[in-house]
């Protein structure tokens, strides 16, 4: 087992606010058709997301440079044999269940 570990980032084309990484994981090729999950990076027994953000001064300047994020996954890979990567849910919050909603019923 190597002790160095690789993370490969693209540039994030779908980058939209100042608060969105600039750099992202590519998109796995193994994505069932219509989603775009992203690689992940395994360490140990966990999946991590990885990004990176564009760095800036304490006045907001940018500095040239980027920092690197490495975020837990929470979900496991799926067990159809496609374990190089988990499911991401890009710091979204679950869709609200209004099934249970008097108003909705």
């Amino acid at each position: 087992m190597s002790d160095k570990l690789y993370i490969k980032l693209v540039p994030n084309n779908n980058k939209t606010a100042a608060n969105q990484p600039s750099w992202v994981a590519p998109i796995n090729p193994k994505s069932p058709e219509g989603k775009q999950w992203r690689i992940g990076t395994k360490i140990g027994n966990a999946w991590y997301s990885q990004a990176a953000f564009d760095d800036v001064a304490e006045d907001g300047t940018p500095t040239g440079g980027i920092n690197v994020v490495l975020t837990p996954n929470e979900s496991k890979p799926s067990s159809g044999g496609q374990g190089n990567f988990a499911p991401q849910n890009k710091g979204f919050g679950n869709k609200p269940s209004y099934g249970n909603k008097p108003n909705y019923r």
